[in-house]
């Protein structure tokens, strides 16, 4: 029986390619968590962000993580003692660099990890992520709502489903259209929205005014780039020029390797003409059929979790 308890904060961050950051503290074997125990009336979610800062430099943002419970396994380094961690969950582009305790970074295939591992990380929580590595995904839909009424009732289901599992919608950050009614929906179900738009659409007061967290950026370029770093997968509800514009910029990305991330259409129905016309170009030679066929369509929120948690990164196109 271990004779004392341990309590820490840690996150787990995870970059594009599916690669959780690790480290190992100074005198000690195994990589853990970024993290550490909590000071003084210090609660957890203060604890992580002052310790990740102290440590590796990376300031996090209270909004952007995902609580993701408590968890107990066998201490790493003090004997006869369990850790019990609370953890958070951090999808983002971060360069640490290892200060005070900190001895090494290295970032961790949690299927094939290269380095020797705490057990929280070996026992608990990297089968987890391996089980389930969907918690954050983006969402790319209209301003407008369309003629066809189904297109809403895919919106509102999608939001819906997504808080009712505990995944975090990243959208465009807009009130109007599908894309409100999607932020609306799960906003409505307890779940957690955050949105990404240019200062000119803010201008243009269609900003979303009750989400979770609302970033403003520059440009259209740096809302998609933003969006890509803070999501596990991507979802295209109906939409428009826009829409495509999104899908297309992220398969591409997906087909070089620049990131491992799944893609799914949601709504058999409305995308079935794009799914034909790429299959055209597949049959022209101009995109490899096994592309097209990385792209999971759903219509339902159960189907597409299942599909975005059990998919497989394709080789990229010029390995």
């Amino acid at each position: 029986m271990p004779s004392s308890d341990i309590h820490v904060s840690a996150v787990v961050v995870r970059n594009s390619r599916g690669e959780v950051l690790c480290v190992r503290k100074k005198g000690t074997a195994l990589f853990q968590f970024p993290g550490g125990k909590l000071e003084f009336a210090e609660s957890s979610l203060d604890a992580v962000i002052r310790e990740v800062n102290e440590e590796l430099g990376i300031s996090l943002d209270a909004a952007l993580l995902v609580p993701m419970g408590t968890y107990r396994a066998v201490a790493a380094n003090e004997a006869g003692s369990d850790v019990v961690a609370d953890l958070f969950y951090f999808s983002d582009s971060v360069e640490p660099v290892a200060a005070a305790e900190i001895a090494e970074c290295e970032w961790v295939n949690p299927s094939v990890p290269n380095v020797k591992l705490a057990p929280l990380l070996k026992d608990e929580v990297f089968p987890e992520l391996i089980a389930n590595p969907v918690r954050s995904v983006a969402v790319f839909t209209g301003a407008s709502s369309g003629r066809n009424h189904t297109n809403a009732f895919l919106a509102d289901a999608l939001g819906a489903g997504l808080a009712e599992q505990g995944v975090r919608m990243i959208y465009g950050g807009g009130k109007v259209g599908l894309m409100g009614a999607a932020a609306d929906a799960c906003l409505a179900n307890g779940g957690c929205v955050i949105g990404v738009i240019p200062q000119n659409l803010v201008d243009g007061e269609i900003a979303h005014p009750g989400l979770s967290h609302l970033e403003i950026v520059d440009t259209m370029y740096q809302r998609k780039q933003r969006m890509s770093d803070l999501v596990d997968a991507y979802v295209c509800l109906p939409g428009g020029a826009g829409t495509l514009d999104e899908l297309f910029n992220a398969w591409t990305a997906q087909q070089l390797g620049l990131h491992r991330k799944p893609i799914a259409l949601f709504g058999s129905s409305f995308w079935a003409p794009t799914v034909s016309m790429l299959k055209h170009m597949a049959d022209e030679g101009f995109i490899r059929q096994d592309d097209v066929d990385t792209l999971i369509v759903a219509d339902t929120v159960d189907e597409l979790l299942v599909a975005l948690n059990s998919w497989a990164a394709p080789c990229p196109k010029w390995n």
